[in-house]
This record gives structure tokens, C-alpha cells and sequence, in this order.
């Protein structure tokens, strides 16, 4: 291995480390949302009279693609988001609309 090539591959293992730091933030990040947004959807009850009068439910659940591509705006360029972030994102949004 080359100087040169040894050089690359420290560079790319600081930017993975990076991008994997950022991740992880991020994922707290959601995580920490989630238990917020539960803890909002638990302490949300309306009064019998308001639940008659309210407007019907919207359906967000096809927003699920527009808050993944929201949240890779956040992450770098490269940074792949975990193949469980558009499960979790619609069980939030699924949750939000009872």
C-alpha cells in the first residue's frame, strides 16, 4: 500500500467516523422526538363534546417519505439513514392519528 493510498484510507475512515458520529446524534435526535411526541399523543385527551365536533382525522401516513427526506437534509451527503428510521417514522405518524 502506497503512501498515498494509506493517506485516502485514513481520511475515509475520519470522514466514516464523522459521518457515523452525526448519525448517531441524529438518531438521538429521533429517538428523543418519538418520546416526545408519545408523551404528547398520551396526554392528549379531548372531551367527549370536542371529539363529536372535531373535523375528521387526516390521514399523515403518506407523509412518511417527505420526514425521511427532511431528516437526510440534516445528515451529510453520504450519510445513509438506518433501514428501520421509515418503519419507525410511520409507526409515529400512524400513532398521531388516533
Amino acid at each position: 500500500m502506497t503512501n498515498r493510498e494509506r493517506q485516502q484510507l485514513k481520511q475515509t475512515q475520519g470522514q466514516l467516523a464523522t459521518a457515523n458520529f452525526e448519525l448517531d446524534a441524529t438518531n438521538q435526535k429521533l429517538s428523543e422526538s418519538e418520546q416526545q411526541l408519545a408523551e404528547v399523543a398520551g396526554d392528549r385527551e379531548e372531551p367527549a363534546e370536542l371529539k363529536q365536533n372535531s373535523a375528521p382525522a387526516i390521514d399523515l401516513s403518506d407523509k412518511a417519505g417527505e420526514v425521511v427526506n427532511f431528516f437526510k437534509t440534516l445528515l451529510p451527503k453520504d450519510t445513509k439513514l438506518p433501514k428501520n428510521t421509515m418503519s419507525k417514522l410511520r409507526e409515529i405518524l400512524e400513532a398521531t392519528e388516533d
